[in-house]
């Protein structure tokens, strides 16, 4: 990032919840994104142990490079090693904090093939210069609006063979209230954990 000598700096930091993973490499979270906590067990899936030593890639369909950075800034108290933002879809500008992220955008949200090579290619170059590699896809979601369930499985079933192979920590949002109980269950049953942000508080399913 253009502003790696912020990284020490004193920022944000609120106190984000310790989820338990294991041997998880990919997890499917489940929450309401109007529930701030569903927000925070991602970004605490996103930093690991480690938030200042990690390099993470950002899909999102939701939000600009600013606002991710900002986003990091208010609930971490330094950046990241790196943080790569992939803009998903053609409504968000991708230069707006471009200067102190890196960026990359897929216009066509249907293209998952694209999608798919972009994040791969990134995650293969990180991990070849030695780093900790964890990806956020901020929601599944809005990318439902665009492709079939069947076909968005397929692609989750290829990537999260690809990022565990590679040692990535990856984690993916679904609101299962926008979704019907086959789809969430044909999602989660892709990746190795569920993590589900509920009035019961965050909880953790291997499977």
């Amino acid at each position: 990032m253009g502003d790696q000598g912020d990284s020490g700096r004193s920022g944000g930091g609120h106190a984000l919840p310790s989820v338990a993973l294991g041997e998880a490499s990919n997890v499917l979270l489940l929450g309401s994104p109007m529930d701030a906590r569903t927000l925070e067990t991602g970004l605490a899936l996103a930093g690991g142990d480690r938030p200042a030593g990690a390099s993470v890639v950002w899909v999102t369909m939701l939000n600009s490079p600013r606002e991710v950075l900002d986003i990091w800034d208010e609930h971490f108290p330094t950046r990241s090693a790196r943080l790569r933002v992939v803009l998903v879809g053609d409504g968000l500008p991708d230069t707006a904090g471009a200067s102190v992220v890196e960026t990359d955008s897929i216009a066509d949200p249907t293209d998952l093939v694209t999608l798919g090579v972009r994040l791969l290619e990134t995650v293969s170059t990180w991990e070849s210069e030695g780093a900790e590699v964890r990806l956020r896809f901020d929601s599944l979601t809005p990318l439902l609006q665009y492709v079939d369930p069947r076909s968005l499985a397929q692609f989750l079933h290829v990537l999260t063979n690809r990022l565990a192979a590679a040692g990535v920590t990856a984690h993916f949002h679904l609101d299962p209230m926008a979704h019907d109980s086959q789809t969430v269950h044909a999602l989660g049953s892709i990746c190795d954990a569920q993590v589900t942000v509920d009035g019961d508080g965050v909880s953790v399913v291997q499977r």
